[in-house]
């Protein structure tokens, strides 16, 4: 057995370990109880002190989990050029195709998507995406597979559908899903309020133009189809989301659509989030988990600490 003194010493260390995590109550029955024993013998003292350091382990780590979710956490802004610069040098320096950054930045839209889409309803959502020409686009094409796949019902929306190769293949994708492929809005689903229409959608994920829009105002077919999910986000409670950029704001300067007001409910930042970002006040989320650490300080970004295996974190 340890000596009385020697079990003396070791109680108050400990003591002054349990003070030091606030945790005085525990202190408190500690002495007490060692008070009208007299003495510990070291089975006793040694759990005791193997709890401790658990509690510790467990804090720390409960700590750091909302230090990874923190809305304080700047990842720095990227101006029009410089997005596409990065971009650029994405595909030429460190070697990635375009078809694996739209993969990611599409995988990183989906799980955003599920994200704000989960409500604790026994219900499927209805998701419709509507997609540019571009890469925006074909990162929605991408995301409208995934959300399949993560149990949820995609309509896609595609009016000018791109020749190149790579989106032909999405779309062949798409199509092997029998996910629904359209050429514009249905009319029913700008104006019917029932649920139950097949028409009404829970989230529309607006993937049209991203950081490569130039322009004051955009053309048709999609100036028509940004009022249309306008309606459907004010009149029917749809929940907006865009990916990168909302489609027609400008990439620096923010909102081009003067009257309309096209303000989503949610932002996907992708790499990283672009000056107009600043000006957007929803719910926040920055994805695509594949920037190397060079790149990010070449350009004055950080990234996130995503946690786990998330390809996408919360900002705000």
């Amino acid at each position: 057995l340890i000596s009385h003194t020697k079990i003396m010493t070791m109680m108050f260390r400990h003591i002054n370990r349990l003070l030091s995590l606030a945790t005085l109550s525990s202190a408190a029955a500690f002495i007490s109880n060692s008070s009208r024993r007299h003495i510990l013998n070291t089975q006793s003292l040694v759990a005791v002190l193997a709890t401790t350091t658990h509690s510790q382990r467990n804090l720390a780590s409960s700590t750091s989990s909302l230090a990874m979710t923190s809305s304080s956490f700047d990842t720095g802004y990227l101006n029009a050029q410089d997005a596409t610069d990065l971009d650029v040098e994405l595909m030429s320096t460190p070697g990635f195709s375009l078809e694996q950054l739209m993969e990611l930045a599409g995988l990183s839209v989906a799980e955003a998507v599920y994200e704000v889409g989960i409500d604790g309803k026994d219900k499927e959502k209805r998701v419709l995406l509507v997609c540019g020409p571009g890469n925006n686009g074909g990162d929605g094409l991408v995301a409208a597979r995934h959300l399949f796949h993560f149990g949820f019902q995609p309509t896609v929306v595609y009016p000018k559908r791109s020749t190149k190769p790579h989106f032909i293949n999405l779309v062949q994708q798409i199509n092997d899903l029998n996910i629904p492929i359209l050429d514009e809005i249905p009319t029913t689903a700008a104006t019917d309020n029932d649920d139950d229409n097949k028409d009404h959608y829970d989230i529309i994920v607006d993937a049209i133009f991203g950081f490569s829009f130039r322009g004051t105002a955009p053309r048709e077919p999609f100036a028509t189809a940004i009022t249309q999910m306008i309606t459907m986000q004010t009149q029917q409670n749809s929940l907006l989301v865009s990916v990168d950029v909302p489609s027609s704001w400008n990439v620096d300067g923010g909102d081009m659509t003067e009257g309309l007001q096209f303000q989503p409910d949610v932002l996907i930042s992708l790499t990283a989030p672009k000056l107009s970002a600043k000006k957007f006040t929803g719910r926040h989320f920055v994805g695509g988990r594949f920037l190397p650490p060079g790149l990010a300080e070449k350009y004055g970004i950080r990234m996130p600490p995503y946690p786990g295996v998330s390809q996408v974190m919360e900002l705000s």
